[in-house]
């Protein structure tokens, strides 16, 4: 008799509405189906305290217990998770943002305090807000968009204070202006992810900081509010203004290809599907842990040049047509290191 298939719950923070979160699944779900994983998803509805009830109910449960449950720390969440999965003898997999300073003290890292949870793989958010403003000052840098001081001047539209993820954005794009000569940010501001908000701050911006020709913004709907309030005024995006924005929404690549948007980094919604792979290995008896427990996930860059091929890919949101083993080291020996990229995981699409 075959043995039954192993069982992984995915507790995502978010809302099943949201296109970010379907993407996350369906990425899963594509990962899960192709490694031979039984996947189930449970949505928490921005909602941290459903979202600590569900994990741990799901790693109490009697009949149908998971092995590994895949897991965000959405606001503090992930200490009371990982102890629900350590009693209950259930592996856990953390993903997405790191833990803040005072968590990671309190629980230290993977396979330390609680021995079951596994590891970890986030995507590089200091690194990608560095490196959307450096590709901003520098094209800033190719088109003249210089104030008469001789700055290139940024405003950083963030969308949370105390979001992890925010912060580590904006402290890599503060990175990048303090290295870039005469690049300045001057003036931040936070829209709390909306897009109403943005316009408003965006029209702020115009009044305080008139000649900054660089939008860096945090994600895609608040830079679709600034592209709002750019069409009352004689701003022209892509001529004498330019916006770098994050998330590989459908509007945000249809943004790129007319123009109005000129980078967007995203990808990251591909987290609990490459670490499936590493669950995967794990599971086959080749233990991650030789490379370590903490993996980072790389933003895939979208501008112009590349913007028809990934909005093709994008907008199916359908990810069955990748070969996840071609990820994996029990599928691939001689593999010295594993390499989680966004546009490689794309360019894997059929």
């Amino acid at each position: 008799m075959a043995a039954e298939p192993l069982r992984i719950a995915y507790l995502i923070p978010g809302s099943n509405k949201e296109p970010f979160w379907q993407s996350a699944h369906a990425f899963a779900q594509a990962a899960a189906d192709d490694l031979g994983f039984v996947l189930e998803v449970h949505y928490a509805f921005n909602d941290a305290k459903r979202l600590l009830a569900t994990g741990k109910a799901v790693a109490a449960r009697a009949q149908d217990k998971p092995d590994y449950i895949l897991f965000h720390n959405y606001e503090g969440a992930a200490p009371y998770i990982l102890n629900a999965a350590e009693r209950n003898g259930v592996y856990a997999f953390l993903v997405g943002t790191r833990l803040s300073d005072s968590v990671q003290d309190q629980v230290k890292g993977p396979r330390v305090n609680f021995k079951k949870w596994l590891g970890e793989l986030r995507t590089d958010n200091v690194g990608g807000g560095y490196a959307l403003a450096r590709m901003m000052f520098r094209a800033a840098h190719e088109r003249k968009l210089v104030s008469a001081s001789g700055r290139y001047k940024m405003v950083v539209m963030n969308g949370s204070v105390g979001d992890v993820a925010a912060i580590d954005r904006q402290d890599g794009a503060k990175l990048a202006a303090e290295e870039y000569y005469h690049g300045d940010i001057t003036m931040r501001a936070v829209a709390d992810w909306s897009r109403i908000k943005a316009r408003a701050i965006t029209a702020r911006a115009f009044e305080k900081q008139p000649t900054a020709s660089l939008y860096w913004v945090a994600n895609d709907l608040m830079a679709l509010g600034a592209l709002d309030t750019f069409e009352r005024t004689r701003r022209i995006p892509g001529v004498d203004t330019l916006i770098g924005c994050f998330n590989w929404s459908p509007w945000a690549l249809k943004a790129v290809a007319e123009n109005q948007i000129e980078f967007v980094l995203g990808g990251h919604f591909m987290e609990a599907g490459a670490a499936i792979v590493l669950l995967f290995d794990h599971s086959r008896g080749q233990d991650f842990a030789d490379q370590g427990t903490s993996f980072t996930h790389d933003h895939g860059l979208v501008t112009k040049a590349n913007v028809r091929a990934v909005y093709q890919r994008m907008v199916r949101n359908d990810f069955s047509s990748i070969d996840f083993r071609v990820f994996s080291r029990v599928m691939n020996p001689n593999w010295q290191r594993y390499e989680f990229d966004a546009m490689t995981f794309l360019a894997a699409m059929k």
